[in-house]
């Protein structure tokens, strides 16, 4: 009988290392069963990915467990370069293991790691914090790593970063930090030893200071701040500032909680903006403080291409604004993705006014409540307005996400397929109620695909969700 050829160990070793790149180092060690060839190849692979539960019933000592399996694969591995190095701890991290992270980033920095990822997650209750223990009780990244001049991607979740002087990543190209203390003089030290720094993405818990970013490299900047409860937020953020200076940035994300004042300049080359602001709903004045700080931000960015409202605080204050005083048009968005809840149509044509590009339309209907839907097609269509001749004219493409728990929607989308004398196709992604009624869907179907278009090629398709 002839033996059959083992095409896997006849594969090239540097295409074996790549295959094994995208699994868990404890399947990477389980490889050494296949072969001769795949007992010792393991310890050369350039990508050592550690993933741990510490509530999983796999691991029997917890922390324990954890330490001796990293110790063990790193004392065998015997690769000359790290090019990835990616330890991640859920559920729970034990601090007992801060001493062993310190010594494993210790090894990638000795290897020349090149991308670094630490991710931990605490149970809830590390985050009832007295005094302030946010550097104490959470794990800091070692000095060693501030002089890893070989490093192009950091990635740091769950943990601080510790930073005295300024880094030497003169190659880091990439830094992502999903932490909870940040401030302006650390993100200052990043980019004063981060020249080739292009990606900037920062999420932070809110500690009420201002922000400088000024970097020529950056292209893509991301700044979410968030808090865990009412007591955090004061009623004062007037003394906060957010002040940005990147004459090359392509993307800008702007999330979470607000700042006091916005000082946005030299966005020539800014092409996307995304704004996801919410604030703090416990508050009766939030809506007046969004809309002043919309004022700030919206003319440094009216010149994008693509532009996201991705909560509806930010939509519903727009189209506040929208009422009284209707801003410069934005000339050049092509795309426009829009989170709303329960919007009047005289808004919805206020705020489709100031697009006059617009080729790409994303709508996410938040609407989870209201009076029972209508299905009178007729109705949906009794509204008369006045536009311009440009509204609408180069829309193609449509997306609208909803629940159609109100009638509201249905009005939108008669408008939009009423004006889109362009347009190509309408996607409805129609998220049903599990215990609704049978012939809901149907219905909805039968009014979507019965309202007129004036686009004699327009399709509406209708995907469940």
């Amino acid at each position: 009988m002839r033996k059959r050829r083992d095409r896997l160990s006849e594969l090239p070793q540097s295409l074996i290392h790549h295959i094994l790149s995208f699994l868990p180092m404890r399947d990477v060690v389980s490889t050494t069963v296949l072969s001769k060839r795949w007992n010792k190849l393991w310890t050369t692979v350039p990508c050592l990915n550690f993933c741990f539960d510490l509530k999983s019933s796999k691991l029997v000592n917890g922390a324990d467990s954890v330490r001796n399996f990293v110790n063990r694969a790193l004392m065998l591995w015997r690769g000359t370069k790290i090019l990835k190095f990616k330890i991640v701890i859920r559920n729970v991290f034990d601090l007992s293991l801060a001493g062993d992270f310190d010594l494993w980033v210790r090894f990638a920095v000795e290897y020349k790691v090149e991308d670094l990822s630490i991710e931990l997650r605490y149970d809830s209750y590390i985050l009832e914090w007295e005094d302030d223990p946010v550097m104490e009780d959470v794990y800091s990244t070692p000095q060693c790593l501030n002089s890893c001049s070989s490093i192009k991607k950091l990635s740091l979740a769950g943990c601080n970063l510790r930073i005295d002087g300024s880094p030497t990543w003169y190659q880091l190209t990439s830094f992502e930090f999903d932490g909870f203390w940040f401030s302006e003089s650390l993100a200052n030290q990043i980019l004063t030893g981060s020249p080739r720094l292009e990606v900037f993405d920062l999420s932070f818990m809110e500690c009420f200071e201002n922000l400088n970013i000024r970097s020529t490299s950056l292209k893509k900047l991301k700044i979410k701040k968030y808090i865990y409860s009412e007591e955090e937020y004061p009623t004062d953020i007037s003394h906060t500032l957010l002040s940005i200076c990147c004459p090359n940035l392509e993307t800008l994300e702007m999330w979470g909680v607000l700042y006091g004042k916005y000082y946005l300049s030299n966005f020539s080359s800014l092409t996307d903006a995304i704004l996801g602001y919410y604030g703090p709903h416990f508050y009766d004045d939030t809506p007046w403080l969004l809309g002043e700080k919309l004022c700030q931000i919206l003319p440094a960015i009216q010149h994008v291409e693509n532009l996201t409202f991705s909560s509806v605080c930010c939509v519903q204050e727009l189209v506040v604004s929208l009422r009284t005083n209707l801003p410069s048009p934005f000339p050049n968005v092509k795309f426009l993705k829009l989170h709303f809840d329960e919007i009047e149509l005289d808004d919805m044509i206020n705020l489709l006014g100031i697009f006059p590009s617009l080729k790409m339309l994303v709508i996410e209907d938040e609407t989870t409540s209201g009076s029972s839907p209508e299905f009178n097609i007729k109705k949906f269509l009794e509204f008369e307005i006045n536009v311009s001749n440009s509204f609408l004219r180069q829309l193609k493409t449509i997306h609208i996400t909803s629940r159609f728990s109100d009638s509201s929607i249905f009005q939108v989308i008669a408008l939009l397929l009423k004006h889109a004398s362009m347009l190509e196709k309408l996607v409805v992604w129609a998220e049903w109620h599990k215990r609704g009624p049978p012939a809901f869907p149907f219905k909805v179907a039968n009014v979507l695909l019965n309202i007129p278009r004036s686009s004699l090629t327009a399709m509406v398709i209708i995907n469940p969700k």
